[in-house]
């Protein structure tokens, strides 16, 4: 049985937030694939997000992301235009800063994540698909987008891609009262 917090951590947020203007984000800088379980474990559940999704929606929209570097993309290339601008643009979008609010055109609805996620589901898919490029399978898929990456550059856009969307996790302090129910169950 979850508690009433847990419930309302894995329900849809009724409300949109501008995330363009959420400013109660974590500052992140991840080097490895491995930052982003040590990240999402420091919560131990006890989280809540600043933006439009619940944290297991989040970490649910990042892992799919990743295991499409893996197993391939359901989506044709993005339109020319398009990857010729993010092309120009590539080194930056590998090393800086991602900027939150950009809205996924309709064919790429497969990254967003079901409402019901629960965050032990998200947390361990999570862990599961970089396990499986911790014990050495290679990211070697066509990005519709950017086009062919090497597994290096993946890793950075990864990183880059969670470093945003993790921003928007934040932890929830444990009140005195919250505590005591925990220890009496």
């Amino acid at each position: 049985m979850t508690s009433p917090r847990q419930d309302a951590l894995q329900s849809p947020t009724m409300s949109t937030v501008n995330t363009k203007k959420v400013s109660d984000r974590r500052s992140l800088r991840f080097g490895r694939m491995s930052d982003l379980i040590d990240d999402v474990s420091a919560f131990e559940g006890n989280i809540q997000a600043s933006g439009n999704w619940t944290p297991a929606q989040i970490v649910e929209h990042v892992t799919k992301l990743i295991q499409c570097s893996l197993d391939g993309f359901e989506v044709p290339n993005a339109p020319l235009i398009v990857r010729g601008i993010v092309k120009m643009m590539r080194s930056s979008v590998l090393n800086k800063p991602m900027k939150p609010g950009v809205k996924l055109p309709g064919n790429f609805k497969f990254l967003v994540p079901s409402d019901d996620v629960t965050w032990a589901q998200a947390t361990g898919h999570l862990k599961k698909v970089v396990d499986r490029i911790e014990k050495g399978e290679r990211m070697k898929q066509r990005s519709p987008v950017l086009g062919f990456l090497e597994h290096e550059e993946w890793i950075q856009l990864h990183c880059r891609h969670s470093e945003m969307h993790f921003s928007f996790l934040q932890p929830v302090e444990k009140t005195p009262e919250a505590s005591t129910e925990s220890n009496s169950e």
